[in-house]
């Protein structure tokens, strides 16, 4: 399994424990940061059954995954419709298998930045409508994430079922 790591926006915050848990459950698990040499990242990315990564540029990488393999794409909060246009139609289209974990509001930082009661966790949707800039601000480059160990250990589960079948 490969877990890309990121460390400007949209960062994975427990990205240690989330390989160690991976691990634990049968996961030779590789944490990398991806570099720009396109024929070392294509060969390297082909070496992997599982590539996981949080929504952006990074997951690109799953065109160079063998056919069949599986990306887990960790969806930060509010970002299901990008989320699904970039990666998981893509990935369905690539003959590769998919399977997305929706970050709930408490695994995103977006918690402790903005009121409990303001628009960004009210009508996300209608902080997207407002245009890129505004809804890139809060969603995308200014979110990170905290997975809940237990219940994304359910995603885990799933993709590890996915290589064996």
């Amino acid at each position: 399994m490969l877990l890309i790591s990121r460390k400007k926006t949209r960062c994975l915050k427990n990205e240690g424990d989330v390989a160690n848990m991976a691990r634990m459950l049968g996961f030779d698990v590789v944490v990398e940061e991806l570099g720009s040499n396109v024929s070392s990242v294509a060969q390297f990315v082909n070496s992997f059954d599982v590539m996981m990564g949080v929504h952006g540029a990074g997951l690109t990488n799953m065109v160079f995954l063998p056919d069949n393999a599986i990306v887990i794409q960790i969806i930060p909060f509010a970002l299901d419709f990008p989320s699904d246009v970039f990666f998981e139609f893509p990935a369905k289209d690539m003959k590769l298998r998919y399977l997305g974990y929706k970050v709930s509001l408490n695994e995103s930082s977006l918690l402790k930045k903005y009121p409990p009661d303001s628009e960004v966790f009210r009508d996300p949707h209608a902080i997207l409508m407002k245009g890129g800039i505004h809804s890139y601000k809060i969603y995308f480059s200014n979110q990170e994430v905290n997975l809940d160990l237990a219940r994304f250990k359910a995603t885990l589960l799933n993709a590890l079922e996915l290589v064996f079948s």
